[in-house]
């Protein structure tokens, strides 16, 4: 279907789509050198400082830590882990493009509805549970419960509350001659039964309906709350979809695509326990708050908010849960080099219940004054903790020691420095024996680090291929014909393929000369960019060769100090990193040779010539891969 879909229609959909506009949605990117790159933290690996670039010129980006790299295909494939063909019309759609009519959603091998057609049957379900909601007499019940929470029609409409019927069959009435039960199901509206033989309704009867829509605002799952004086008996009060291609739990946070941009003004992000809790921060206009799903916050959540670099409060109730939660929180992510705060509701209230009582700057005082999660993990442990014996203030040391231990970003910071000082002082320890134990906590955690670095880099040691200098000249090629594109023309009357040892070098200038012998075109970034396929190694080699070119001055190197000679049309650096290839390549024909004549003279001794001639055809055919004889001196 790619191939039906036609590369022109590839090229227009990247043409339309921004890249810096795509990835903002999932990283906060910073502009620089005047907007010729974008950088901020990497999605892919644990990041501590911006690696992660994107360049919009290229319509590529690049981590230089981990390497993973790509244009807008691979961005989305990689991020929300669909095919190339799925990312293209997910791409399509985004730039209001129409499909074309052969881009047909039946695929060889499928056998079952696509991420697209999900979609479509969840943002159909979210827009009739709305309809419902606001229109159907079946709903007032739901409508005066929304009432009394005090939420107003508008913020209804904002976050598309529904509502689903007392019957439980009433999703499948609904979709007759318009879905199957097979959609349904696969969009977690429905389930199979155990037995295999047909579909049972899930437990959304009689419940308020939350949307829960990913970054880009498209509903992806849903979330329901029985309503007050229904029929509770054998159901939980809260009911969330099943995670389903489209929708992953553990990572989602509720109204974030409402939230992105205050969160990436402010570097804020409130994290709240409950739909109605974010529904009223927002509505009080606290529109850097979101909710986690049914879960506690997990590492996936806060991998994702470090890319927007923001300091993250966790806000709980002041009851005994709630502070055992934020203990919770802290305790896991305190390694994450994360500025976490945390705040308890006084009066054991949640957000949504004390927002109703008090304004939206009285909440705002609350956030100001939340505790720093160090400061938080000290005093519950404090609290639970004699600390009047010397086993006690011993306790609660090791405990903060290793707390502090578990955070490498603090390692010889002011902060780390004050946070210590301030242990040692409040359990009566002699501040050098607290910093002796955390340096020995610490050289414990390092000699880990180490063994498995070592062994990575003795790892990567093995896989390198060629000597430095030739590996050095194979790049500088590249470089050249990135930066100098029409340099391509000369280059292929002397070096083929053949002539690389590096593969990914090799599979670039296969590129390179493909474009030139078999299109007409030169290798820009772009043109290398589309022919590339989306292969996300050789769109980052690219991006690295171009940024080491940049360094390296490349196009003044193409420009200065050329041959005066008249039979000579090729810059003198060209020439140069020419000569030492075809150096390599006179090299390894010489020892072909040396062969050939060695076996020659075994031929009285039995050699036959039909192995002669192999070894003849050897020397043929390798001269042939490695490109036209070449004149060069």
């Amino acid at each position: 279907m790619v191939q039906e879909a036609g590369d022109d229609f590839k090229e227009q959909v990247r043409s339309n789509t921004s890249l810096v506009d795509l990835v903002s949605e999932t990283v906060s990117l910073k502009p620089m050198h005047g907007g010729r790159q974008y950088a901020g933290l990497c999605p892919f690996h644990p990041d501590h400082n911006p690696s992660f670039f994107v360049y919009p010129d290229r319509q590529t980006y690049r981590c230089w830590v981990c390497d993973e790299g790509g244009d807008c295909f691979r961005w989305i494939m990689e991020i929300e882990k669909v095919s190339f063909v799925e990312a293209l019309e997910s791409l399509a759609r985004r730039a209001n493009m129409e499909l074309p009519r052969r881009m047909s959603r039946s695929r060889p091998g499928q056998t079952g509805p696509d991420r697209n057609q999900i979609l479509d049957v969840v943002e159909w379900a979210a827009a009739l549970m709305h309809q419902t909601l606001r229109t159907n007499p079946a709903a007032r019940g739901a409508r005066e419960y929304l009432e009394m929470r005090q939420l107003q029609q508008q913020t209804v409409r904002d976050f598309r509350l529904g509502y689903h019927p007392a019957n439980r069959y009433w999703f499948q009435e609904q979709a007759r001659d318009r879905y199957t039960d097979e959609q349904l199901a696969a969009a977690g509206l429905i389930v199979r039964r155990d037995s295999g033989q047909g579909y049972r309704p899930l437990d959304l009867a009689d419940r308020l309906i939350f949307p829960i829509s990913d970054e880009r605002g498209r509903v992806v799952a849903f979330g329901g709350r029985v309503l007050p004086g229904g029929n509770t008996e054998g159901r939980g009060k809260y009911w969330n979809s099943q995670e389903s291609p489209i929708f992953r739990k553990r990572r989602m946070m509720y109204s974030f695509d409402k939230s992105r941009d205050t969160i990436r003004r402010q570097r804020q992000v409130l994290i709240v326990e409950g739909y109605m809790d974010c529904i009223a921060c927002h509505q009080a206009g606290i529109t850097n708050a979101v909710a986690t799903l049914g879960t506690a916050l997990t590492e996936e959540h806060v991998q994702f908010l470090r890319r927007f670099e923001a300091q993250v409060v966790l806000v709980y109730d002041s009851d005994d849960a709630g502070q055992r939660a934020a203990e919770r929180s802290i305790s896991q992510f305190i390694a994450q080099d994360l500025d976490l705060r945390i705040l308890n509701v006084p009066s054991g209230k949640d957000p949504a219940d004390y927002l109703q009582e008090h304004t939206k700057d009285q909440f705002l005082e609350l956030v100001d004054q939340a505790s720093e999660a160090w400061e938080y993990k000290l005093n519950a442990i404090r609290a639970r903790t004699d600390t009047s014996s010397i086993a006690g203030r011993q306790q609660v040391l090791e405990q903060m020691l290793e707390f502090l231990a578990s955070a490498p970003g603090l390692k010889g910071t002011a902060r780390e420095d004050m946070i210590l000082r301030e242990v040692c002082r409040l359990v009566e320890v002699d501040e050098r024996t607290g910093r002796q134990r955390l340096s020995d906590l610490r050289g414990q955690e390092v000699k880990r680090k180490s063994l498995r670095g070592d062994t990575a880099e003795r790892s990567e040691g093995l896989n390198r291929l060629g000597s430095p200098a030739f590996d050095k000249a194979e790049r500088e090629l590249l470089e050249i014909l990135l930066t100098c594109p029409d340099s391509v023309e000369t280059t292929c009357l002397h070096i083929g393929p053949d002539d690389f040892e590096t593969p990914r070098h090799r599979q670039l200038l296969e590129l390179c000369l493909g474009l030139w012998n078999e299109e007409g075109k030169h290798p820009t970034a772009t043109t290398l960019t589309a022919a590339a396929d989306s292969d996300s190694g050789i769109i980052s080699l690219i991006n690295d060769l171009l940024d080491s070119a940049e360094a390296r001055d490349t196009r003044r190197l193409m420009t200065e100090d050329n041959n005066n000679d008249a039979d000579s049309q090729m810059p003198r650096h060209l020439e140069r990193i020419l000569l030492i290839l075809l150096a390599r390549r006179d090299r390894q024909l010489g020892q072909l040779s040396s062969a050939l004549r060695a076996e020659k003279k075994k031929q009285d001794s039995g050699l036959d010539e039909e192995t002669m001639n192999r070894l003849r055809d050897l020397q043929t055919y390798r001269r042939e891969q490695m490109g036209n004889p070449s004149r060069l001196k």
